[in-house]
């Protein structure tokens, strides 16, 4: 399994790894029959992400993507300093580290990309196993949505807002 940045030609696997992963997990904002994106719009968006100083890993098998995170840095001045991010992972490759890997190789990233100085997510509440993941390189909770997710089942979730700093920034309050 290789991690590397993402390419125009990633564009078709991206687009069918996202497809298999919201057909397997409940942890994602975006229901299957939602996502209408084709080839030429996700070749867009991979040079557009590559060209405004975000990223997008893809995590690879042979040919097939199954792994990727993208982050994407806010462009306003006063949130210039950070950006969120997403990761998602097909569910047969989970729990095999590759998560803790692609996370790492981000975060160094983070932390070498001048002026950036805080990464943020979102995740589901019942999210555990990647909530432990965030919490183990560090992240905190900042916020919680109550019952800001409502579920196929009619249930309803919070969604949780996490960061971390990426480089020492003035006084924390």
């Amino acid at each position: 399994m290789q991690i590397r940045t993402a390419v125009k030609n990633d564009a078709e696997g991206i687009l069918a790894h996202c497809r298999r992963v919201m057909g397997e997990t409940d942890f994602l904002m975006t229901e299957t029959e939602e996502f209408k994106l084709t080839v030429e719009e996700e070749e867009e968006w991979i040079e557009q992400s590559l060209q405004s100083g975000d990223l997008i890993l893809v995590v690879e098998k042979g040919n097939e993507v199954i792994g990727m995170l993208n982050f994407k840095r806010s462009k306003r001045k006063k949130v210039r300093h950070l950006g969120y991010f997403g990761i998602s992972i097909q569910e047969k490759y989970c729990n095999q580290g590759l998560g803790k890997k692609m996370m790492k190789q981000f975060l160094k990233w983070a932390e070498e990309e001048p002026g950036l100085e805080k990464v943020c997510l979102e995740v589901f509440s019942h999210n555990v196993r990647a909530i432990h993941l965030y919490k183990v390189l560090g992240f905190i909770e900042e916020g919680r949505k109550i019952k800001h997710i409502k579920r196929t089942d009619g249930t309803y979730a919070d969604e949780l807002m996490m960061y971390k700093f990426v480089k020492l920034v003035g006084e924390l309050v």
